[in-house]
C-alpha cells in the first residue's frame, strides 16, 4: 500500500474516533443542537437517517432516572415505589 494512502486512511480513522468520542461525551441538548445545525445544511435536509437519529435522541432524553418529577411517566417503574436513595443515612429495616 502506498505511504500516502496509509496516512490518509489513518487520518480518517483518527478523525472518525474523535467525532465518535465527542458525540458520546456531548450532553443531549448539545447533540440536538448539533443535529439541528446539520439539518440546516443544504444537502442534509432529505437525509432520513438524520431524522431517525433525532427521534431516537428525543426518546432517550425523555426517560427519567427516578430522581425527578417525570419519573412517574417512565416505563418499568412501579407507582408509589420509593427510591433507594431517598434516605441515605437511615438504617435498613
Amino acid at each position: 500500500m502506498n505511504l500516502a494512502l496509509q496516512q490518509v486512511l489513518v487520518g480518517l480513522l483518527v478523525t472518525a474516533g474523535i467525532v465518535f468520542s465527542a458525540w458520546r461525551l456531548l450532553s443531549a441538548r448539545w447533540r440536538l443542537r448539533l443535529l439541528d445545525a446539520l439539518y440546516a445544511l443544504p444537502g442534509a435536509r432529505g437525509a432520513a437517517w438524520l431524522g431517525r437519529l433525532r427521534q431516537r435522541l428525543l426518546a432517550q432524553s425523555t426517560l427519567a432516572c427516578g430522581a425527578c418529577s417525570s419519573a412517574d411517566a417512565a416505563p418499568g417503574l412501579k407507582p408509589g415505589a420509593a427510591s433507594r436513595n431517598q434516605t441515605p443515612g437511615a438504617l435498613r429495616r
